[in-house]
């Protein structure tokens, strides 16, 4: 292992995490419906539905395994402003003064 440290930082915007979300579980829900319909009419725009869904999960960063822990109203303040996030990628090696510093700016900031 190397002493350097490279970070990468992947962006999470919970608006679209959110939209995403839902988009896909309707697309999901008219794939049902169609299976159970027996029917394409119901099942194509269900698909539609998944793959748009998935496409807005990826802007959004909605397949980033990220650190969670916020209160219902702190997420939906993060949706309604449209916030950004920053978090680094898995398998990101850091300093431990990087550390200490990212916990003292998430966490023990005077702005709460």
């Amino acid at each position: 292992m190397s002493g350097k440290t490279t970070e990468q930082m992947h962006t999470v915007r919970p608006r679209w995490t959110w939209i995403a979300l839902v988009t896909m579980v309707a697309g999901l829900v008219l794939i049902g419906v169609g299976i159970v319909a027996t029917s394409w009419v119901w099942a194509i725009p269900g698909l539609v539905l998944l793959v748009v869904g998935g496409v807005a999960g990826l802007y959004g960063g909605f397949f980033y395994d990220v650190q969670g822990g916020a209160s219902a109203s702190a997420q939906l303040q993060d949706v309604k402003e449209g916030n950004e996030h920053e978090f680094p990628g898995a398998g990101t090696m850091r300093s431990k003064s990087e550390v200490e510093q990212d916990v003292r700016d998430r966490w023990l900031s005077e702005d709460e």
